[in-house]
């Protein structure tokens, strides 16, 4: 679905393209209208629509105006420009402030559904560009075998999916499937594994069951254990390498697991893993094993309503009020004050 602001100074105008719009396009959203240059420019700035379609003569601030504040601003947004034979001075000032299309009044309805279309399918590009870069930087990440890397990567890419696509599953389905695909070959190139995903006619089990990005990354995450622990142990000098190390750590942070377990992964002492670990990662064994763990308790927290005593048994913290401490020493709140905070924040984003 996409986003699309109308300004215009003529109420029967601004119903006339709407009429249009409505008819004859599809995954058009009209998220606002304005009569004036300044109305409009506040909306932009807070709606951020994909498109906006503009009359050059409007009140306050003119179209020209307008048009060179949101390239500047905000470049990515689209702008078709509204105009009239006798303004062929705006319309070259139009040009070089780099408007996407002209409409001449009277507007007819063919060349105003050819123009929002193709600046559509200009747009289409861009996201589809956008999707492939986040696409790389997981498939990067797990030929490098950095399993935490994989899993940020994989959470931008998928919530840039669900913003755009919102509700479309199809089309979500569908770059799901590219993903998965690819990371397939990578799997079966560099471990011999062939990943054990649902992967029916329609491909849609996993969107369709794991319905938020969150849900959907844990689950795709789960596909990619297995992978990783046959990626490490094909490698020659798997387990005392640092990068190893802390894949291993990653993967298992969720669990109560100790100095002297990482040691026994390593073979190598205790005392001489926390001595090259710090020495590594700048950091002690205790405080990045922790600050993953909190990681993951603000992920559950932002993204399910599980109960905080149910978050901390999950990553094997025994005592809830000894988890909150920890979670509030790290990130300055008890985690219902983080719970809260997300949830105060969504809201604000959604009445914006």
């Amino acid at each position: 679905m996409y986003s699309l602001y109308i300004v215009e100074d003529e109420q029967l105008e601004i119903e006339a393209i709407r009429l249009i719009i409505e008819q004859y396009t599809q995954n058009i959203d009209i998220v606002g209208t304005a009569h004036s240059g300044k109305q409009a420019l506040n909306d932009i700035r807070r709606l951020r629509p994909d498109v906006v379609l503009m009359d050059i003569n409007i009140p306050e601030m003119n179209g020209i105006e307008v048009l060179k504040i949101i390239k500047k601003e905000e470049p990515t947004i689209k702008v078709i420009i509204i105009t009239a034979f006798n303004e062929f001075d705006f319309a070259h000032q139009a040009i070089k402030a780099r408007v996407d299309d002209f409409l001449l009044k009277p507007i007819r309805p063919k060349q105003l559904v050819e123009s929002i279309n193709t600046v559509i399918k200009s747009l289409n590009t861009k996201t589809k560009n956008l999707f492939d870069e986040k696409m790389s930087d997981i498939i990067f990440a797990v030929v490098q075998r950095r399993y935490r890397d994989t899993r940020l990567r994989l959470n931008d890419y998928l919530n840039a999916l669900y913003d755009h696509y919102q509700n479309d599953i199809a089309s979500i389905t569908s770059e799901v499937q590219l993903l998965m695909n690819e990371l397939n070959i990578v799997s079966k190139d560099t471990c011999n594994y062939e990943l054990k995903y649902h992967h029916d006619q329609n491909n849609q089990h996993m969107v369709m069951h794991f319905q938020t990005p969150y849900e959907l990354k844990v689950e795709i995450m789960k596909v990619l254990d297995p992978m990783f622990d046959r990626m490490i142990a094909s490698r020659d000098d798997c387990k005392n390498n640092i990068e190893d190390i802390v894949n291993y750590i990653d993967r298992n942070c969720h669990k109560d697991i100790s100095l002297q377990q990482v040691g026994e992964y390593a073979n190598m002492s205790s005392y001489y893993l926390s001595k090259i670990f710090k020495k590594e990662t700048n950091v002690n064994f205790v405080t990045y094993l922790t600050e993953r763990k909190v990681e993951l308790a603000k992920e559950m927290l932002a993204n399910t309503d599980a109960p905080i005593i149910n978050i901390a048994m999950e990553l094997s913290y025994q005592e809830p009020n000894y988890f909150s401490k920890v979670f509030k020493k790290h990130t300055g709140m008890t985690p219902t004050e983080y719970r809260r905070s997300i949830k105060r924040k969504k809201r604000n984003q959604t009445n914006a």
